[in-house]
């Protein structure tokens, strides 16, 4: 039952029959352990823009038909998502932005900081980490050893802040280790001393439900991207109260953020236009309520359980790979969603990520994961050895950077999936000499690529097809 259940969750996705080209001239099925950088796309989301694209317009003021029924397209796309969140349209609004990044960046822009701090943490990737950083304005919640967050110390500097904490800044879940961050735990803290709380939920969301006003403190901002939610079409959300948006100048200005101008004054529109400069992406807004609505109709809950399921399987499995580090404490321990990082000892985290493209068809991701003093954290390196590489870094030498090698997981991915990736580490590591001499290192850009043939070539090649059709 649990098997045919699967099943048909697998065939939901588009392109998991892709065979990709390897090394050695064969071809087999890809296997994609990169979900954190992106998701693949429903068949139902791909579905529903196909449907679409004919009553395709432009939303807003435009009185013809199509341009009437995609104003109201883009309207319902909003109160899914509202609706999904458990987020009430009255309360709260759902600004579409381009992706994760966007959205931190706008909330950092808009919110009223001046003469406040906000709190952040070092296990944040870049997007909640620079825009908080470069206000000089943030400081940063300390980490436990194995890289959990120090609640301890989160306390401590909500007490004794030089300046009043306006706002604490957290990711949902890590893309470096997959840990699930207390967030209820994080919101009361907030809310007991006068804090709102923002959370980076790029991670959190498309593997763990998520409800605004669940448990007696709410998340008070709630940033997510389409890409990372089986619904690739460049478009992302940044939930928060209608009150913190009701109110002063938009980060981006122009069409439809206004309702009146002249030679004297500017009127901005209400939320949400006001917020959304330019013509919108209507078909990311579709998509991503397309996603959504399936997710929420598809057993959410038990797709999650599935991938709880399997980062323990993966998790134990890797165990048993001679020489491989683990990062982050073991999901019995402590929750995760499925994302796990690892070295193998003396052998480049780019060259472990090539072969497993090159010669096993999985598709990984190599490096810091833009989260580079995390990673630096969980490495334990020193401030010489930071310094070091940062140097090699501006010096355009990439192939010598610390990282890690990372596997992450969707719910249509399976145990036979993670045991021939666990396969594929343990010959890479019996037959390291032999595979060490079978890739050239490019120092410029750190890439690993075979030996023999034009890898390169052969990409820009297909690439060209589908400029061709």
């Amino acid at each position: 039952m649990e098997k045919n259940w699967h099943e048909q969750i697998r065939a939901e996705i588009l392109g998991l029959d892709t065979i990709v080209p390897l090394s050695d001239g064969t071809k087999r099925p890809y296997i994609n352990l990169d979900n954190a950088a992106t998701t693949p796309p429903l068949t139902a989301v791909v579905q529903a823009v196909q449907s679409f694209l004919p009553w395709y317009s432009s939303v807003h003021r435009g009185f013809g038909y199509k341009s009437q029924l995609s104003t109201e397209v883009y309207m319902e796309a909003r109160r899914i998502i509202l609706d999904f969140f458990g987020a009430p349209a009255d309360q709260y609004i759902a600004l579409f932005v381009k992706n994760t990044s966007d959205g931190l960046n706008k909330l950092s822009q808009r919110l009223p900081l001046d003469n406040a701090e906000v709190l952040t943490t070092w296990m944040e990737h870049h997007s909640n980490d620079l825009p908080w950083r470069l206000r000089k304005q943030a400081q940063f919640i300390q980490l436990t050893k194995d890289g959990c967050l120090d609640l301890a110390d989160l306390e401590r500097k909500l007490k004794k802040s030089r300046r009043p904490v306006k706002l604490v800044t957290v990711c949902g879940a890590s893309n470096v280790t997959g840990i699930i961050n207390p967030i209820q735990t994080i919101a009361e803290l907030a809310q007991h001393y006068g804090a709102q709380l923002s959370v980076d939920a790029a991670q959190l969301a498309p593997h763990y439900p998520i409800r605004l006003q669940a448990g007696p403190a709410q998340i008070t901002y709630l940033t997510l991207s389409g890409h990372k939610m089986y619904a690739p079409f460049g478009s992302g959300i940044l939930l928060g109260p209608l009150s913190a948006f009701r109110n002063g100048i938009p980060d981006q200005v122009g069409g439809g953020t206004v309702i009146a101008v002249s030679r004297e004054q500017v009127v901005f529109a209400p939320p949400p236009d006001r917020d959304e400069a330019g013509t919108p992406n209507l078909i990311g807004a579709l998509a991503l309520a397309v996603s959504l609505r399936w997710l929420a109709r598809n057993n959410f809950p038990r797709l999650v359980a599935h991938e709880a399921e399997l980062t323990r399987y993966a998790y134990n499995q890797l165990k048993t790979v001679p020489g491989l580090t683990l990062y982050g404490p073991p999901p019995e321990r402590y929750p995760r969603v499925g994302v796990i990082s690892f070295n193998l000892e003396g052998i480049p985290h780019g060259l472990v990520a090539a072969y497993l493209a090159f010669e096993a068809g999985i598709g990984v991701r190599h490096g810091c994961f833009c989260a580079r003093p995390y990673v630096h954290h969980l490495l334990g390196l020193t401030e010489a050895e930071i310094i070091s590489a940062e140097n090699l870094a501006k010096a355009g030498k990439k192939c010598l950077l610390p990282g890690m090698v990372r596997v992450s997981f969707g719910f249509y991915n399976t145990k036979t999936e993670i045991d021939l990736l666990v396969d594929a580490l343990k010959t890479l590591r019996t037959e390291e000499e032999k595979i060490k001499y079978r890739y050239r290192i490019d120092p410029a850009t750190g890439e690993y690529l075979p030996q023999v043939g034009n890898f390169k070539a052969a990409l820009l090649r297909h690439t060209k097809t589908f400029f061709n059709l």
